[in-house]
C-alpha cells in the first residue's frame, strides 16, 4: 500500500505547483505569511528559553533582543506581507547582484582560478542583471522567485513521486507465469 502514498502525493505537489504558477500572488502571500508565523514562533521559543535562565546567572540579553525583533518582525509580516516580500526580495537581490560581482571580478582579475573565465563572467553578469531587476521590481521578482522555486519544484516532485508510486505498484504485482 506504500504506492498509494507516493501516487496521492505526487497529485497534491501536482495540484500545489499548478496553483502557484496560476496564482504566484497568492503563493507569495502564503509563503510570506508561513515566514511570519515561523518567526512568531522562533521568537517565542527564544523568549521561553531565555526566561529559564537559573538564578544568580546574567540574563542573556541577547536573545531577548532579537526574540523582540523577530516578534515585530513576524507582526509585520503577517499584517503586511507585501511588505515582508519586498523586503525579502530585496535581500535576495542584494545577494544576487554582490555574487554577481564577485564572479565577475574573479573572471576577470583571476582568469587563473577556473578554466572557464568567460563563462564565469557570464554567470556573474546574469546574477548582476537578474539581482538588478529583482531590487527595481521586488514584486515582481517575488513572484517570479516563488513560481520558479515553488511551483516548478512541485510539478517536478509531483511527477517523480507519481513515478515512484507507479514504479511501486508494479513490483508489488505477481509474476505471471
Amino acid at each position: 500500500m506504500i504506492w498509494r502514498s507516493y501516487f496521492i502525493r505526487g497529485i497534491v505537489a501536482l495540484i500545489i505547483g499548478f496553483l502557484v504558477l496560476l496564482w504566484p500572488g497568492i503563493a507569495v502571500l502564503a509563503v510570506t505569511s508561513l515566514f511570519g508565523v515561523l518567526l512568531l514562533i522562533a521568537s517565542l521559543q527564544t523568549l521561553v528559553l531565555a526566561s529559564k535562565v537559573p538564578k544568580g546567572l546574567p540574563q542573556p540579553v541577547v536573545p531577548i533582543v532579537m526574540a523582540m525583533i523577530g516578534l515585530i518582525l513576524g507582526i509585520i509580516a503577517l499584517v503586511f506581507p507585501w511588505i515582508a516580500a519586498v523586503a525579502l526580495t530585496w535581500i535576495i537581490a542584494v545577494l544576487m547582484f554582490w555574487m554577481g560581482l564577485i564572479e565577475i571580478a574573479t573572471a576577470i582579475f583571476h582568469p587563473v582560478l577556473t578554466k572557464h573565465p568567460v563563462l564565469l563572467g557570464l554567470t556573474g553578469a546574469l546574477g548582476v542583471v537578474l539581482g538588478g531587476i529583482y531590487f527595481f521590481f521586488p514584486v515582481l521578482g517575488a513572484q517570479v522567485l516563488v513560481a520558479l522555486y515553488l511551483g516548478f519544484f512541485s510539478l517536478l516532485y509531483g511527477i517523480l513521486s507519481i513515478g515512484i508510486g507507479i514504479r511501486a505498484r508494479s513490483e508489488m504485482k505477481p509474476a505471471s507465469a
